[in-house]
């Protein structure tokens, strides 16, 4: 074999794996997971499960996506690398019983996402968002183990289980700030305003890099906020301003992200939505809903953003909206569902099973508008039908593994007024999109500058 073969060996990944000294690093993390485990400071909870079994798909798929779409870059071996230390961190993060050992396993993972966003070194744009996404990351790792320290003192313990357990017996001053920073950590991580900046600037990465953020990392802060749930249900004043922030969150997210004429810059302000979505979810109590959304949001996001380098086309545009009177019948039908859901046991969740019933009966009602003729177009009504009984089982699974609150945060009729709301900007958003309707400029100017605000000098064409 010349030099020249072996050269391309190397850079199509055809050569075996080697060991080198770029791999300690990696194998360490593996080695203090499987130590971890063996010594019995991992233990599986639902929530735990559901981060773990997410990275592992995710990066998985990434991985092997990235096989191809990185096989020019003389850095894929250590993309490669941050990928794995990335899910390893994620799994030991999930499956960790030790506080400390959870705070460890989130700020590495956070170093390693940093580094994995400033993949082009080089370039001016990858370094400065390389550099303020650990500058948010720090602060919520700051957060999380000043909170998780003052409770592990309180308590006389490192293990999770027993800071739990000791939680009545804490001072409602030392709890409540505790819960205050977990909110703040899980903010950080969530990119919810004031740190969507990270992930808007983040676009300077390439495409595997933005799916990866959804195997477990920019969602995780629900997974955080569920594992020391007692805390943060110990502080209504932290739930209703998690529930506050969710709300402008998942607001600013979808605002944006009508205006953004990139795919990558409208997937990224979407993600910032639906973390928004994920964290009033979770404000409200309804942990397993909350769990589902991260589960379902990550694998579609991920899925999206794979598919985002070849979305390029010539082909004219479609209008992406429902027109009416679909917006307007899915709105009364929710509506409708919600009222009929308050005479169940499950109303905590009003708000966010709603919310997924109004994306579900919109994807019917867009199947139902390309139908074609034949046996296909019985498949295509049929896939949104299949979704509707997919996602109801999940969540009937999540709501048996995962409990939610004990005292829901608003009652049900407070939850219907709150989607009345939702419900009005969704349809006035579906006028907009399919274009029965145009943003007034001035609201148009003052979105765009927003979105401008978060990325800045951000390419917006970013390296895929």
């Amino acid at each position: 074999m010349n030099a020249i073969t072996m050269t391309t060996n190397t850079a199509t990944g055809t050569r075996g794996w080697r060991a080198s000294i770029a791999d300690v690093p990696v194998l360490a993390l593996g080695a203090l997971l499987a130590v971890a485990i063996a010594t019995g400071n991992a233990s599986v909870t639902a929530a735990g499960a559901a981060l773990s079994a997410l990275s592992l798909l995710v990066t998985i798929v990434v991985l092997a996506f990235s096989r191809r779409q990185l096989r020019a870059d003389p850095r894929s071996a250590s993309f490669a690398r941050l990928a794995t230390g990335l899910a390893i961190a994620t799994v030991l993060m999930g499956l960790a019983a030790d506080a400390l050992l959870l705070a460890a396993a989130w700020i590495v993972s956070g170093r390693l996402m940093a580094g994995l966003i400033g993949h082009v070194g080089e370039w001016s744009e990858a370094r400065d968002a390389a550099r303020r996404a650990n500058i948010a990351f720090t602060v919520g790792d700051i957060a999380l183990v000043v909170a998780v320290g003052s409770l592990a003192s309180i308590a006389g313990s490192t293990d999770i289980a027993a800071i739990k357990a000791a939680l009545p017996a804490m001072p409602a001053l030392e709890t409540t700030v505790a819960a205050f920073l977990l909110v703040i950590a899980a903010l950080a991580r969530c990119a919810i305003p004031p740190f969507s900046n990270w992930l808007m600037r983040s676009l300077a990465a390439p495409t595997p890099v933005s799916a990866l953020m959804h195997a477990g990392f920019v969602n995780a802060g629900g997974f955080l906020l569920i594992q020391f749930a007692p805390v943060l249900e110990a502080s209504l004043n932290a739930r209703y301003a998690l529930f506050a922030t969710g709300i402008v969150a998942a607001l600013v997210g979808s605002a944006i992200m009508l205006v953004r004429a990139d795919i990558k810059g409208s997937l990224a302000a979407s993600t910032v939505g639906q973390m928004g979505f994920m964290l009033l979810t979770v404000a409200l109590g309804a942990y397993p809903a909350a769990l589902w959304h991260m589960i379902a949001h990550g694998l579609f996001k991920a899925w999206l953003f794979l598919g985002s380098a070849g979305t390029i086309s010539s082909a004219p545009t479609r209008a992406k909206g429902l027109s009416q009177p679909w917006p307007a019948l899915i709105a009364l039908a929710t509506i409708i569902g919600g009222i009929a859901l308050i005479q169940t046991e499950q109303a905590h969740a009003l708000l966010p099973v709603c919310l997924a019933l109004t994306a579900l009966l919109s994807a019917l009602a867009v199947a139902l508008r390309a139908l074609p003729r034949g046996p296909l177009g019985a498949a295509v009504a049929l896939a949104p039908i299949v979704l509707i009984a997919i996602n109801a089982a999940a969540l009937a699974f999540m709501t048996a593994v995962q409990p939610g609150a004990a005292q829901p945060l608003i009652s049900p009729y407070g939850q219907i007024a709150i989607l009345s709301l939702f419900l009005a900007g969704w349809v006035w958003q579906q006028r907009i999109v399919s274009g029965q309707q145009a943003l007034p400029p001035a609201l148009f100017a003052r979105m765009i500058h927003a979105g401008n605000a978060l990325t800045s000098s951000t390419n917006a064409n970013a390296k895929d």
